[in-house]
């Protein structure tokens, strides 16, 4: 009995773990599809695989931690590390992210302008 209790526990764990991955995962994506736009078919195709893949690490935590019996609480803790993630470190990352890539774009911009102006002048 103690044993069982043992490995709920460590599933509640890593309930919470996985949560905060899966944001950190989402978030990476994110910042992916915001460096390479992409049309809605390949934004659906991302998240059908990012699901997919997600789905078979939660079942497969469930399976090894919880002898496979579904309990609502996994759920529960998956969603609150999620959340946790997002209020905390995640808004910070993506807000590092966004300053960071506007910095970039103005950077590769000014760049741009400045090889058109050196092209301009030197065929006069």
């Amino acid at each position: 009995m103690t044993e069982l209790i043992n490995l709920q526990h460590q599933m509640l764990l890593v309930s919470l773990i996985l949560g905060a991955w899966m944001g950190f995962t989402y978030d990476l994506l994110r910042c992916f599809r915001r460096i390479i736009p992409q049309s809605l078919l390949f934004v659906s195709i991302e998240d059908f695989i990012y699901w997919f893949i997600w789905t078979m690490v939660i079942i497969n935590s469930i399976v090894r931690f919880n002898y496979g019996e579904i309990r609502i609480y996994i759920f529960v803790f998956l969603f609150v590390g999620f959340m946790m993630y997002k209020t905390t470190i995640g808004w910070v990352l993506m807000k590092i992210f966004n300053y960071m890539w506007c910095r970039i774009k103005n950077c590769l911009h000014n760049a741009k302008k400045t090889l058109k102006k050196t092209r301009n002048n030197s065929k006069i």
